[in-house]
């Protein structure tokens, strides 16, 4: 298949609007034209060549991968990124290189479109974050295209395809599946569903879809979940840190952040005694950096697969990255970095305090020992956070 010269044209000018090694603060908008042009005439020319064909046995074996789903959450910052790069590599997992953000972004945003625009917008959708999944290199998760073929419209072709037999097959049981036909699309141009696949399982990761335990085990019964946790104090502080490179007000968010920590290490104690204990695993991102070999091997335990080499070096797509870092530390691709503690100088007093406050009763249960704080002080940190 012959790809139109646009498509080649039109992804070399949104390469050369990607910054390297990461892109600045205000870089993002710029991108969203050329990114958008780039996509639609990739969806056009798929839609032109239409859907892949596909076999009974890769349809079979596609929806025995699809029933089984590995869901990595926890709070934004906490380590959910370094998790899913490390698993990325491995044969028996198809792990998307972007941010799934079914349940807290795309359902309602599909859900606002008449559903046959569905398709398109997702799918146009899931090709920029290929190009460009977390505004860091490496970019073109895929590939580059060329005048012979372009992976992207492949990709595209193969969603067309995936896409119908999903909708028919799961949404009685499954409003998310328009993310499995993600998945699929994209497990069948990265893995291939044949005879000789070792495909077991696909893997996505969104911060805070712990909220939504009910609707995950209930679509996906078979799931497995690995939820990370992190030092209160680095959570905040890298939070703080990355709305202050960008030009932010942090205290608009502080409150939110200081929630969203409360609620996700209440919701990792109750999961961690609970039931459920052979679906879902909480991880601490201190442990899996201090403890690397000992904590992947719990992950591979608790997956059911081999512990290969693999999941000692992060990856996306299979290339090597850096850390996901606010601090922007000179990170080697595919490495694992040491702990750091910049939040000792990114924290005040009255930070350290507020956490503590909040959640330093949960924290400490997950093993993390927070400062006292003076009773009366306690319950004003803790009226001021509900408040708003």
């Amino acid at each position: 298949m012959v790809m139109p010269a646009t498509i080649v044209d039109l992804e070399q000018r949104l390469d050369r609007c990607l910054s390297r090694p990461r892109i600045a603060a205000g870089d993002a908008q710029a991108l969203s034209r050329p990114a958008a042009q780039w996509s639609t005439a990739v969806w056009t020319a798929a839609s032109a060549a239409g859907p892949i064909g596909l076999g009974r046995e890769e349809v079979a074996r596609g929806f025995h991968v699809a029933r089984l789903p590995v869901f990595i959450c926890g709070t934004h910052r906490s380590g959910t990124t370094l998790v899913r790069d490390l698993l990325d590599n491995h044969p028996a997992l198809a792990v998307l290189p972007a941010e799934g953000t079914f349940f807290t972004n795309h359902e309602s945003r599909l859900l606002r479109q008449p559903q046959i625009q569905w398709l398109q917008s997702l799918g146009c959708e899931w090709l920029r974050r290929l190009a460009n999944p977390i505004h860091q290199e490496p970019y073109w998760l895929l590939g580059s295209s060329s005048e012979e073929r372009s992976p992207y419209v492949e990709f595209a072709r193969a969603l067309m395809a995936w896409w119908p037999l999903a909708e028919e097959r799961l949404s009685a049981i499954a409003s998310s599946w328009p993310l499995v036909a993600v998945a699929l699309a994209y497990a069948h141009c990265t893995h291939r569903f044949n005879a000789h696949s070792r495909l077991e399982r696909w893997v996505e990761k969104t911060p805070t879809n712990e909220r939504f335990l009910d609707r995950l085990r209930s679509e996906f019964p078979d799931a497995k979940l690995i939820h990370v946790v992190r030092h209160p104090f680095a959570v905040y502080a890298s939070n703080k840190y990355e709305r202050q490179q960008t030009g932010q007000m942090f205290r608009k968010n502080a409150k939110q952040v200081l929630r969203d920590l409360e609620l996700s290490y209440q919701i990792a104690l109750e999961q961690s005694c609970g039931r459920e204990a052979d679906h879902y695993l909480v991880i601490r991102y201190e442990d899996l950096l201090e403890s690397t070999n000992a904590t992947v091997d719990r992950l591979a335990a608790f997956l059911d697969i081999e512990p290969l080499p693999s999941l000692m070096q992060p990856t996306a797509a299979g290339l090597a990255v850096p850390s996901n870092t606010s601090f922007g530390t000179d990170a080697v691709p595919g490495r694992l970095n040491s702990i750091h503690h910049r939040w000792t100088t990114t924290l005040t007093r009255s930070d350290r305090e507020r956490l503590a406050a909040v959640v330093g009763e949960p924290a400490l249960s997950l093993g993390y020992d927070l400062p006292a704080v003076a009773p009366w002080r306690a319950r004003l940190f803790r009226l001021a956070a509900r408040i708003g």
